[in-house]
């Protein structure tokens, strides 16, 4: 059966394959039905379910094919593989996290919109796309720039400093004395923070209960990544050996992406190891938390393909970051309730972690 794409070429939809345990799973390959150059347009822009020819809803394998006929894959879906125990453990204790609002997700948050920038931004003195640079309310410039302000942040290990390490915000556990040396020893901030190549997280550092509770649903996500991925998954690991001290449990991961009621804007991955590949987990409110809501959408999509999926609590995804994606709208399943959640994980490596090696 073939379904014709928004370019005149044919997309093929049905095709199964066996895996090692005898069982059939969906493989579907996919053409682009937009050029490089079309979607790289719509970078930061967001797309509706109408953008996708197809939403795939049950374990399937999608590869996508080069004008030279060759394939590469492009997603593995597999439903109901995480254990639930383990996921209400790490929704319990990612929940209050996942819900902070930062300001650095670039082109993922969207086109730059001034309501959605945070409080403290006073003024804009440059705007980009995606990001601006601001004066304070306190009236200075500041040096960094910022984008949307979203429910999404990072936990386990990084390969940049903390940028907002020594913001007032977060230095009030220090001494009166301390804290006004380092607020105005500029070169002593400048000092101390690139003397850290990299560094632990806020989260993993400060809620150490929270952070060792998830850590099972860690490892297995990094155990279906094992399964589905093979070849990839041992170079990840491989390299993530190498910089044990900033390395998740023996996982091929380094860093945790988590993101809340999120709908992000069409954007690639950057920063993580090219020759590894995604992992994205999704967790559900109502499925951990008596009496909560169910939502609708929050189908991660690849509209270069015209194809999504439909990724839900326990499921595993295994996808190719590299390539454009995005994902829908999140809403509550029963129009006016609002106490719903999808809180979307993703592993990774940080390909600059390596640089990290023999630093501590």
């Amino acid at each position: 059966m073939k379904k014709q794409n928004k370019l005149g070429k044919s997309t093929k939809l049905s095709k199964t394959t066996k895996t090692k345990n005898s069982k059939k799973i969906k493989k579907i390959i996919v053409k682009p039905i937009m050029t490089d150059e079309q979607i790289a347009e719509k970078e930061g822009h967001y797309f509706t379910e109408k953008d996708f020819n197809q939403i795939i809803k049950t374990n399937c394998d999608v590869y996508r094919e080069d004008e030279e006929g060759k394939q590469y894959l492009l997603l593995s879906l597999r439903k109901r593989v995480i254990p639930k125990d383990k996921a209400c453990a790490a929704y319990t204790s990612l929940q209050e996290e996942a819900q902070k609002k930062h300001n650095n997700r670039g082109a993922a948050a969207g086109l730059l919109d001034e309501t959605k920038l945070p409080s403290y931004v006073k003024k804009i003195t440059k705007k980009q796309k995606f990001r601006a640079y601001y004066i304070g309310k306190d009236g200075k410039e500041r040096k960094d720039h910022i984008s949307n302000y979203v429910k999404s942040g990072i936990i386990g290990f990084y390969d940049k400093p903390d940028r907002n390490a020594y913001n007032p915000s977060n230095i009030n556990s220090l001494s009166k004395s301390k804290k006004k040396q380092i607020l105005n020893n500029k070169k002593e901030r400048t000092s101390t923070i690139s003397s850290v190549p990299c560094r632990m997280t806020k989260f993993t550092k400060t809620q150490v209960e929270n952070w060792n509770q998830c850590l099972p649903f860690i490892q297995e996500a990094d155990s279906q990544f094992k399964t589905l991925v093979p070849d990839r998954h041992q170079v990840q690991l491989s390299r993530a050996r190498e910089t044990k001290d900033y390395q998740i449990k023996d996982t091929a991961f380094s860093t945790i992406t988590i993101n809340y009621n999120y709908q992000t804007a069409l954007h690639k991955d950057r920063g993580d190891l090219p020759q590894g590949f995604g992992n994205l987990l999704v967790l559900e409110k109502s499925k951990c938390i008596p009496g909560s809501h169910q939502y609708s959408g929050g189908y991660l999509g690849f509209p270069q393909y015209g194809v999504a999926v439909d990724v839900r609590h326990g499921d595993f995804l295994a996808m190719d970051v590299h390539q454009w994606h995005t994902n829908t709208k999140i809403s509550p399943k029963i129009k006016g309730k609002t106490d719903f959640g999808r809180l979307s994980i993703v592993c990774y490596l940080r390909k600059n972690m390596i640089k990290c090696k023999n630093t501590k």
